[in-house]
């Protein structure tokens, strides 16, 4: 299922012309194959169909004329590297309905040729298109459901303002469309953002926006697939990219494009998942013996949680065998990723996300019936070491936050994580009760104690391990700088990590008083602040980048990753920033 507003190279004018043109405006059968004379491939027709709210057409021969284009764009896409085609006749294939179409039910197996596929949009009065998911119907129909539009474009037509939303409909049809066929479920766009949150060393995040990001830098491929984003609203083909820049761009990745084309709807083969084989070596490709490995299964949304599977140790020849474990079938968030973690005496620790997807990758683009992982360990010799000026352990002179944690100690904001031996855990998130210590240092000095007029006010705080928090989360509420996760009843949520969005309502509340509404003289300047749920902190954010506290996660595009979780290592340089400390 695509969320709201997620699903979840320019061409030439005039090959986008005659394909346009190409495309059938005649229904040849329900649905049918067909050999490709030029290719010889066989290609594989289904009806495309449109149930429209009536509220949507209010011009039925608009209607008529723009829809073929719509099913042009979504055919030139899957030509690219699919077998399927959408035959699409207007004067037969656009029905108005006010009501639900499709049952949402089939006795299995489903059709996995001669189905029909439907769209069923109804209007939306917010600003942007948005909504998606994939149904069926007892007739064997695929459904592309629960589309919110705003209107109907001719694409050929668009004004730049429009692009954005109109590619927004066809990338989340395109979206659901994969669904239909078995592609992507458990969702790929999951995988954009995965928090670390073991607690163990090393810690691992992934962030599709990182260039070199370890699990992303292997799948390009999927960088141009709708199941993982809308390249229309997320900027990385820049501000406004035009229509034929979209159609170039977007495609499948490899592993989509081949589930679309095979049989798979029932069912997605892949690998023998109860013994998968992980080799250790060195350097020199050495098999290294005794190795702890440790598994842990990682939910792919907030708040990540991580549960330890495995802790074993390998065989003499580096080798340690695991099952996947989980549900029968693990393409979903809560069962779709593992997170592996290396150790061995004289050996710099490593760690490595793996997915449901490499193994589906393994089985259908490599052919093997077995997914075999290898990880190497590195001596630490082979990396630079820890500079003799650093107050902690863990964070060398050349750590990108350096001169900003130092000066988070020296303000005596900060005793850091660990006295023995002095470490920091500039990696680890921040919670939500260390947050209201770092803020009231940073407001007060670091002398200040909490001494709250008003106690007892939150419901969460009774756990014995929290007494050293709760005065400082007390006195943060009397301050006016947080009202808690929850009101009825009242709640601080005391070890809830921090987002990005929250921080800035904190920082900048604490900076400017309790009374504080930010009025930012500039806005839009991020990329992806346009979901809902992230509005209520825009603002905030964006005042929080005029006031020189933030530069964003991503500079291009420029974005915010207002639902990423903060570091105790970020949160030194926002704080220092914020409160004007200066640097060593």
């Amino acid at each position: 299922m695509a969320p709201k507003f997620f699903s979840s190279v320019t061409i030439l004018a005039l090959i986008l012309a005659l394909f346009v043109t190409a495309i059938p405006t005649q229904v040849q059968a329900a649905s049918s194959t067909r050999i490709n004379a030029p290719t010889q491939s066989m290609i594989k027709e289904h009806v495309f169909k449109f149930y429209l709210d009536p509220a949507l057409v209010t011009d039925i021969n608009f209607t008529k004329a723009v829809l073929p284009k719509y099913v042009a764009d979504m055919n030139f896409v899957l030509q690219k590297n699919t077998n399927r085609r959408l035959v699409f006749n207007p004067e037969t294939d656009i029905i108005l309905t006010s009501t639900q179409p499709y049952s949402n039910s089939a006795t299995p197996p489903l059709p996995v040729e001669g189905f029909e596929i439907w769209a069923h949009a109804v209007k939306t009065n917010y600003p942007t298109s948005y909504g998606g998911y994939a149904g069926i119907d007892t007739s064997g129909a695929g459904v592309l459901a629960g589309f919110k539009w705003t209107r109907l474009y001719n694409p050929d037509q668009l004004k730049a303002s429009n692009v954005s939303d109109y590619w927004t409909q066809i990338n989340n049809m395109l979206h659901e469309l994969a669904h239909v066929f078995g592609a992507g479920y458990g969702e790929y766009y999951r995988l954009s953002n995965i928090q670390d949150t073991t607690g163990i060393s090393p810690l691992l995040n992934i962030n599709v926006y990182e260039q070199n990001d370890s699990f992303w830098s292997d799948k390009p491929d999927f960088k141009a697939d709708p199941l993982l984003w809308n390249p229309a609203q997320i900027g990385i083909l820049g501000q406004s990219p035009n229509r034929e820049t979209l159609l170039s761009f977007v495609q499948y990745s490899g592993l989509t494009a081949a589930i679309i084309s095979g049989n798979y709807r029932n069912s997605v083969p892949t690998v023998d998942l109860s013994h998968i084989k992980i080799k250790i070596v060195d350097n020199d490709g050495l098999p290294l013996e005794a190795a702890n490995v440790k598994i842990w299964s990682v939910i792919g949304s907030s708040p990540y949680q991580a549960q330890l599977m495995v802790d074993g140790f390998t065989d003499s020849d580096g080798n340690l065998t695991f099952a996947w474990g989980g549900s029968a079938n693990p393409h979903n968030s809560y069962d779709f990723l593992r997170l592996i973690k290396v150790y061995k005496d004289g050996y710099l620790a490593s760690a490595k996300y793996v997915s449901i997807y490499d193994a589906d990758i393994e089985k259908l683009i490599g052919g093997s019936d077995v997914f075999n992982i290898a990880i190497s360990l590195s001596k630490p010799s082979l990396l630079p070491l820890t500079g003799s000026g650093s107050t902690f352990m863990d964070v060398s002179s050349t750590h990108a936050f350096y001169r900003y944690i130092e000066a988070f100690s020296q303000a005596g904001i900060t005793v850091g994580c660990s006295q023995s031996p002095k470490m920091y855990c500039p990696d680890k998130p921040v919670t939500r009760s260390e947050m209201a210590v770092f803020l009231l240092r940073a407001m007060h000095g670091s002398s200040f104690q909490p001494n709250p007029t008003q106690r007892g006010m939150f419901t969460d705080l009774s756990d014995p391990a929290l007494a050293a928090f709760t005065p400082w989360i007390e006195q943060f509420y009397n301050e006016g700088i947080t009202v808690g996760c929850s009101q009825s009843p009242l709640r601080y949520c005391p070890q809830n990590y921090v987002t990005r969005g929250e921080m800035a309502v904190f920082i900048e509340r604490a900076v400017h008083g309790s009374s504080y509404h930010p009025n930012p003289a500039q806005t839009g300047m991020y990329t992806d602040l346009n979901y809902p749920g992230v509005e209520p902190f825009t603002p905030w954010i964006e005042q929080f980048y005029l006031d020189g506290i933030t530069v964003g996660c991503s500079q291009s595009p420029l974005r915010y990753c207002p639902q990423n979780y903060v570091t105790r290592g970020e949160m030194a340089v926002f704080i220092d920033r914020a409160f004007k400390i200066p640097l060593p």
